[in-house]
């Protein structure tokens, strides 16, 4: 039996070392300049490449990254594995129930999108330098591939943006996540359909229908059972609430088993890992804390390896490959806004929200590095073709921040200027309506939103023995005005219970604008006032505050237009 060396062992380790290191390093630096940790991650890994690292010692950089012996196989092997996982924790981010529920729009948006970009960069690939393309290879397959590379969508790169963005629960952010999915449906069903078209030479019935069969059954099977067959897996081990550990080796065992499944019936094994997550997360033992957790452990160390690990081959040996990558990012990016946004038009989106959703989806990041690679060992890819592919992910998981929060801006409405995350209190308790303003002051001064919870507390209760402000339908806007306000303070309280608010049509209340002004500030009050009123005369905006289970959700129904 052939046993690793000692030394082997010993530089192995210290690869992964050096590895996670330079990852955490330039990954935080290059979040503290705003941008996505992916880029900081992909930079280390240039600089511990060959055109860095490799060139300034080149002595040290062969004895830390050998090309001979076994230690490329052993990096080569975890690099798959951080591919499986990320994959798992892309799927554990879908929702189908989400995707169902936005219909037509996603429909046509994630089909437009993902036929614009990839005939466009198809028929462009086509007058791509010859030195791009391998000697041996069919250049036609090298046009599909860089095709659908482009065509994907990174979920976890556009996730991560919304979040930071806040607008991760707004009409628009679901609709860039649930669109995105059905694009990467599509993409990965396109996918299956070039390499059976690749490995077996020729284009028949059989040969698109088999992978596109066996993939839809496949995801039929997951989405209906496999929350079943999670939840049954944790029944025979003994879940217990919290319990990290058999959840990570659940997921784990899933992701590694399902890649294994898709291989045998003729699918790529990472899109086994996908199912294996979308499986899970249709499961209700896989709580937000659990979800988070593993998440965090896999974005920590298997994530960052990968990433490096693609960086490391980056070799750009001709400083004329410049014109082609830009060119490559035009094409594909103009192509699928275009594509994204017609689809949305047709969808009835609503022209600004249907270009922002657009904006959102042009990145292909993580799924396109993954295609690339794939493109890569099946050797269909040049190095320079890989190095050009996976530049273009980098970049437009780069721009697609700034470009997305350009486009929103024409979103808000006027209250999104005085009215935050925080300013939003649900399940709130009380059963009269003095009880009820002592709570929200309670509240408010916990947040620390206000700093004299009693003055707070006594202006709003004076205010409301004077007459009531309940204006009917179940809404009250409650305010008072304070001689210390420099700006106005807009906050929302939704009660656990309705209470009698004196109201003119004597129904009982349980959604509540509190408004707190300036002394003499009757202008900004009246304002205020009737855009709240404006918005609540709508039941469906009415009803819409009565059924969000977040916070950040109130903040996005009151912040973004819907119909822009």
């Amino acid at each position: 039996m052939h046993v690793l060396s000692e030394h082997t062992v010993f530089i192995f380790i210290a690869q992964l070392g050096v590895i996670l290191l330079f990852a955490r390093i330039f990954g935080e630096i290059f979040v503290r300049l705003g941008q996505p940790i992916i880029v900081g991650e992909v930079a280390a890994g240039i600089i511990l490449g060959p055109m860095i690292f490799g060139s300034l010692a080149p002595e040290t950089y062969v004895f830390l990254f050998p090309k001979t012996g076994e230690q490329p196989y052993l990096l080569q092997a975890v690099s798959w594995l951080c591919v499986l996982f990320l994959l798992l924790i892309t799927g554990l981010e879908i929702d189908f129930r989400q995707a169902l529920k936005q219909g037509k729009q996603s429909l046509f948006i994630s089909i437009l999108a993902l036929v614009f970009t990839f005939v466009s960069v198809f028929i462009y690939a086509k007058f791509l330098p010859e030195y791009l393309f391998s000697p041996e290879g069919n250049p036609v397959h090298t046009q599909l591939f860089v095709a659908i590379a482009l065509s994907v969508v990174a979920i976890p790169v556009i996730a991560k943006i919304l979040f930071d963005l806040k607008i991760l629960r707004s009409e628009v952010g679901l609709n860039v996540l649930t669109t995105g999915v059905l694009s990467d449906v599509w993409g990965w069903a396109l996918l299956a359909i070039i390499i059976a078209l690749i490995t077996q030479g020729s284009v028949t019935p059989i040969t698109v229908l088999k992978p596109l069969v066996a993939m839809f059954l496949y995801v039929f099977l997951a989405y209906r059972y496999g929350a079943r067959i999670v939840d049954k897996l944790f029944d025979f081990l003994g879940y217990k609430k919290l319990d990290t550990t058999a959840v990570l080796s659940i997921l784990f065992s899933l992701a590694l088993l399902n890649g294994a499944i898709a291989h045998v019936i003729g699918i790529h094994v990472i899109f086994g890992a996908f199912i294996s997550g979308v499986m899970a997360g249709e499961s209700d033992r896989i709580t937000p804390y659990i979800r988070e957790w593993v998440q965090d452990f896999i974005f920590g160390v298997f994530a960052p390896i990968f990433f490096v690990l693609i960086g490391m081959q980056l070799k750009l040996n001709r400083p004329e490959t410049l014109i082609p990558i830009t060119l490559l990012i035009i094409i594909s990016s103009v192509f699928r806004i275009a594509g994204a946004y017609w689809g949305g038009i047709i969808g009835g989106l609503g022209q600004k929200n249907a270009f922002a959703v657009a904006c959102g989806l042009n990145t292909q990041g993580t799924m396109g590095i993954i295609v690339a690679l794939i493109g890569y060992e099946m050797a269909i890819f040049t190095e320079e073709m890989f190095t050009v592919i996976v530049i273009i992910c980098v970049l437009t998981s780069l721009f697609v921040g700034p470009l997305l929060k350009w486009a929103i801006k024409g979103m808000t409405r006027p209250l999104a200027k005085y009215f935050d995350p925080e300013h939003v209190f649900l399940d709130v308790e009380g059963q009269t309506k003095e009880e009820i303003i002592s709570n929200m002051a309670t509240l408010m001064a916990e947040r620390n939103l206000i700093n004299n919870e009693e003055k707070i507390k006594t202006a709003i209760w004076e205010r409301e023995k004077v007459f009531s402000t309940g204006i009917g339908e179940g809404v009250a806007l409650p305010h008072a005005r304070l001689v210390e306000a420099k700006e106005p303070v807009l906050c929302f309280f939704r009660l656990k219970n309705s209470v009698d608010y004196d109201s003119p049509d004597d129904k009982p209340v349980q959604l509540l604008f509190l408004e707190l002004t300036a002394d003499n500030d009757d202008g900004m009050h009246l304002n205020l006032m009737a855009q709240v009123t404006r918005f609540v005369s709508q039941i469906k905006n009415r009803q819409k505050l009565l059924d969000c289970q977040k916070e950040e959700e109130v903040h996005h129904i009151m912040s973004f237009d819907e119909k822009a």
